[in-house]
């Protein structure tokens, strides 16, 4: 308007210019006309395009969703990978070598074994021979002494003797010590032909197969890899914020084990590694699973299982969306209608679920944005669209 009325202003002094060329009153009279024709149409232009001013303009709030999930004292769930080890594994070899006499019928990787079922036999006429003939030395020795304990007890009675030697003492010492290392011969016999006999020592399954009938086995070689088949090991690596949301972990305390098919195991801890890695700094807990070979579904050694602890329970735990959480890892809320951004301790993270707690007023409930925007600012004015759901099911 004030640019209308400057330029009103000009042609007027333009008029006033032209009247005092034109000298007769017939030009005067007609400038004069002209100049105040041109001077309304300009007004009226002014008035109908006057710019609007770019002062006292309100400036439009952003609608948000929110949820108004509500602190409350719940166990946290600290979930993490493992791997599966086979307990106790072993390898079977022969301690002396000779032919496979025998083989235990249907045996192969992955077959269940009892304690002291025999799964090779030896060629063992060597080794019976050679107990026999430690059984010979063993009576001969035991006949040795009955001579001299005899001869001994002659002299006692005769009573003439006078020396040791005399009275048959180290006869008797020197046949006593014959029949002891006699006997310790005969030990070793039966060992050997025991040996002959290649048996498990626990409850087993079988990793591994390295022989076939009537195969020479030297002395060493190995035969069978065994592993117990009543449990099976899961070493799981916590850092040091997971074992603050577990708690104190103890001997024989449960945790859940999901395989790669997604079947669930039950697990218990076996023990609690004493140190530390020096490279993850992180610590190591080793659980336990009984009866793992049993089923259609075993649960095999050398996989990569999911762990599931459930720690104690804690204050102030909120569940909310996932999508509350910013990058920054905190989280905005609303106060009446005005944006505040929390920081937050992270306790879990799931794809549709977090777990936190505020570090300020931990106990008080807030209304949370759900969407956040990355433009918010805090102290920003906002409008609530509606309250969803307060959290995750």
């Amino acid at each position: 308007m004030i640019q209308a009325r400057l330029i009103f202003l000009a042609v007027a002094v333009r008029i006033i210019q032209v009247k005092n060329i034109f000298k007769t009153k017939r030009y005067i009279g007609y400038s004069g006309a002209v100049g105040v024709f041109l001077g309304v149409m300009l007004w009226l232009m002014s008035d109908s395009q006057a710019p609007a001013t770019a002062i006292d303009i309100p400036v439009g709030r952003i609608q948000v969703s929110v949820v108004e999930p509500s602190p409350t004292t719940m166990p946290i769930y600290v979930e993490a990978n493992g791997i599966t080890q086979a307990r106790w594994p072993v390898s079977l070899s022969a301690t002396f070598s000779g032919h496979v006499a025998s083989l235990k019928d249907n045996i192969h990787p992955g077959r269940l074994v009892e304690a002291g079922s025999v799964l090779v036999t030896l060629q063992d006429t060597q080794y019976r021979a050679e107990l026999e003939t430690a059984r010979a030395r063993v009576a001969e020795a035991e006949l040795r002494l009955a001579e001299m304990t005899n001869e001994q007890h002659v002299v006692e009675v005769v009573g003439t003797a006078k020396t040791p030697y005399g009275r048959y003492e180290p006869h008797v010492k020197a046949a006593r010590a014959q029949l002891i290392a006699s006997q310790a011969a005969l030990a070793s016999a039966q060992q050997q032909l025991a040996d002959t006999r290649i048996t498990t020592p626990f409850p087993a399954v079988i990793i591994a197969e390295q022989v076939s009938p009537g195969q020479w086995i030297n002395a060493g070689q190995p035969l069978f890899t065994l592993a117990s088949s009543e449990s099976l090991e899961i070493e799981v690596e916590l850092s040091m914020t997971s074992w603050q949301r577990i708690g104190l972990l103890a001997i024989n305390q449960s945790a859940q084990v999901f395989d790669p098919a997604g079947i669930e195991w039950a697990a218990q801890v076996r023990y609690l590694s004493p140190v530390m890695d020096s490279n993850t700094r992180q610590r190591s807990v080793i659980l336990e699973v009984l009866f793992p070979y049993q089923g259609d579904t075993p649960l095999l050694p050398e996989q990569q299982v999911e762990v599931r602890f459930s720690g104690a329970p804690q204050p102030h735990v909120v569940r909310a969306p996932a999508s509350v959480l910013t990058e920054e890892g905190k989280v905005w809320s609303v106060n009446g209608s005005i944006l505040q951004l929390e920081s937050i301790d992270l306790l879990d993270e799931q794809a549709d679920y977090i777990l936190f707690r505020y570090r300020r007023q931990p106990e008080q409930s807030r209304q949370l944005v759900r969407y956040p925007l990355s433009s918010m600012l805090a102290g920003q004015a906002v409008t609530v669209m509606q309250t969803a759901e307060e959290s995750t099911s």
